[in-house]
């Protein structure tokens, strides 16, 4: 009997313990796949849980993801609860990898999943099913490199332009960068886009749309051939099935695309030795040069200054600047350098100055030589040489040749009564107690201080006052934000009110934070501030990609997820940006 009573224990303990087990596992959509193929990586729990912790993901690069999804249903009065979190893996080379373990907080206890095996092959052949969308996708999106010249000179100035063709009937919603290209061998410079346009085009013959993603201006620094490394990136396409809804209305699929611009080769070309100048510096372009004086008249030791200007397109700050020799006679000093150049796609446009101080030691007629600079000319493929001209300056005043050497004649000698004219005896008179008590002089010595006191006292109201005003209007502005992430939570699926709702959210936060005005609100201007602040690059880039999507909502579809990842940067943005004062 005890032994029955024992065993049904036993068996009950176990079945509680079993009921309460918590269940915690990774579910791949393959095991093994191609280089050139996508996994799908499922953690899924079935109890709530929190601080979801992911795995390193080695070997892999994750292209989309993490999304979170959660089932609650009740069946025969039976709860069922599942919490599950998506990620998209790219594998970077071909092996047997492991996918290490996640955890999860449950209850105050840590889980952890399984380590999973996956096997990464050779590319392998995609099917050509025109109805797959992994396939339209493939035929209906590309990323282009284009080059402004491939054969260039030896720093002359190219530039990259990377665009995105999308078909007619294939939309856009969202696309980050993977790998960004590499200009080993080049000098370079991002020109930034201040917006993105959808425009339209050709691409092999057909009617796509496009729109340019990145602009770069390159100078080769070597000779031969030059490889430049290309960009890539994962985009998420809509693309058109066979599929209608109930309307009628054509049904489209949100598929997740890498592509690439592929790598790119320039020849560049040595410059000539026949002919080059022996005071040539490097100059390429097309350059004028002058040199200006501000005094032409002037008196004996009285400075003048000196400007030689280099002015036009080339590249600038890669070659050494032109100098000038004077007269001993002409005391000159080391150039203060200004420069005002423009970086555009056909390359750095402006002039450089640098302004040198002169002061004459002697009077006299003087020659300011002309001076000669070279540069070469891609157009005519030669080098030119330029000259400025000649300046005269007249120095006025006598020159003595004792006034050299000769400090002890300028020493000033004291007189023995040189003070005789200033009273050096004080008398003193007493001050009589009676008559300065209670006098004008007394109260005026007696009330002072105190006045003094309650003017800082007003003073330092008034200025916490408004500190408080501004700190109350800063604060206003942040319930209003806050206000409108939470309207656009509710607006996730509707997406001109959501993005309306997302873009009134980050301008009036952006405005409030960086005490912006309305001409001010760029780009350009917000990043700079925000690095000024010490906002680090990761932060700046969530707020530049929900700017860019806000923009770009009018002219694609987009779906729930991508929806959800735009409401969950801004609001991430916003709380580390706070962090920092």
């Amino acid at each position: 009997m005890r032994k029955i009573k024992l065993i049904h224990i036993i068996f009950f303990l176990f079945s509680f313990s079993a009921f309460t087990q918590v269940n915690f596992t990774t579910k791949l959509s393959k095991n093994r796949l191609g280089v050139n193929e996508r996994v799908k990586v499922e953690f899924s729990v079935d109890k709530d849980g929190d601080n979801f912790i992911p795995p390193k993901f080695e070997n892999f690069r994750i292209v989309g993801g993490p999304s979170q999804s959660i089932r609650n249903s009740w069946v025969n009065g039976k709860r069922s609860f599942s919490k599950t979190y998506a990620y998209f893996l790219s594998p970077i080379n071909k092996g047997s990898f492991t996918v290490g373990q996640a955890s999860i907080e449950v209850d105050g206890e840590i889980y952890k999943t399984l380590p999973v095996q996956v096997t990464v092959t050779s590319a392998v052949d995609k099917p050509t099913d025109p109805n797959d969308p992994n396939y339209l996708a493939d035929k209906n999106i590309h990323l282009v490199a284009e080059l402004s010249n491939k054969n260039p000179f030896l720093n002359e100035a190219i530039s990259v332009t990377y665009k995105l063709y999308v078909s007619q009937d294939t939309g856009v919603n969202n696309w980050r960068e993977l790998e960004a290209p590499r200009y080993a061998d080049f000098w370079s410079n991002n020109i930034d886009i201040k917006s993105l346009n959808v425009q339209n085009g050709t691409y092999d013959g057909k009617p796509y749309r496009y729109v340019i993603l990145r602009k770069t201006l390159l100078y080769p620094q070597k000779t031969g051939k030059l490889k430049i490394e290309p960009l890539t990136l994962d985009v998420s396409v809509q693309v058109p099935s066979n599929r209608r809804d109930f309307f009628g209305n054509l049904i489209s699929s949100s598929v997740s695309k890498t592509v690439s611009a592929g790598s790119s080769f320039i020849n560049v070309k040595p410059l000539p030795i026949d002919n080059q100048p022996i005071d040539y510096s490097g100059a390429v372009g097309d350059f004028n040069f002058e040199i200006k004086t501000n005094k032409n008249n002037l008196l004996l030791d009285e400075a003048f200054q000196l400007s030689l200007i280099v002015s036009g397109s080339g590249n600038f700050n890669l070659f050494e600047d032109p100098r000038i020799t004077l007269p001993n006679s002409l005391e000159i000093y080391e150039p203060e350098k200004t420069s005002n150049i423009s970086i555009r796609v056909s390359g750095m446009k402006g002039k450089v100055n640098n302004e040198y101080t002169v002061v004459p030691n002697r009077p006299g007629k003087y020659i300011i030589p002309k001076t000669k600079f070279s540069y070469f000319n891609t157009e005519l493929g030669d080098y030119k040489t330029i000259y400025s001209d000649p300046i005269y300056i007249d120095v006025e005043g006598n020159f003595k040749e004792s006034d050299q050497g000769q400090n002890d004649l300028n020493k000033i000698k004291l007189a023995q009564n040189q003070f005789s004219s200033f009273k050096t005896k004080t008398k003193f008179s007493k001050i009589n107690k009676e008559i300065f008590f209670n006098s004008s002089q007394y109260w005026i010595l007696f009330i002072t201080p105190f006045i003094i006191c309650i003017i800082i006292l007003l003073i330092t109201r008034i200025i916490n006052n408004y500190k408080s005003r501004k700190i109350d209007q800063l604060e206003f502005s942040k319930k209003i934000v806050y206000k409108l992430l939470d309207e656009s939570k509710l607006f996730i699926g509707e997406k001109e009110k959501f993005y309306e709702s997302i873009d009134k959210a980050m301008t009036t936060y952006l405005k409030a934070k960086l005490k912006l005005k309305n001409s001010d609100f760029k780009i350009i201007e917000i990043n700079d501030k925000l690095e000024t602040m010490g906002v680090d690059k990761s932060t700046i880039d969530l707020l530049v990609k929900v700017l860019k999507n806000c923009q770009l909502a009018r002219y694609t579809p987009l779906n729930i997820d991508e929806m959800s990842d735009d409401y969950e940067k801004s609001r991430l943005f916003i709380e580390k940006a706070e962090k920092i004062k």
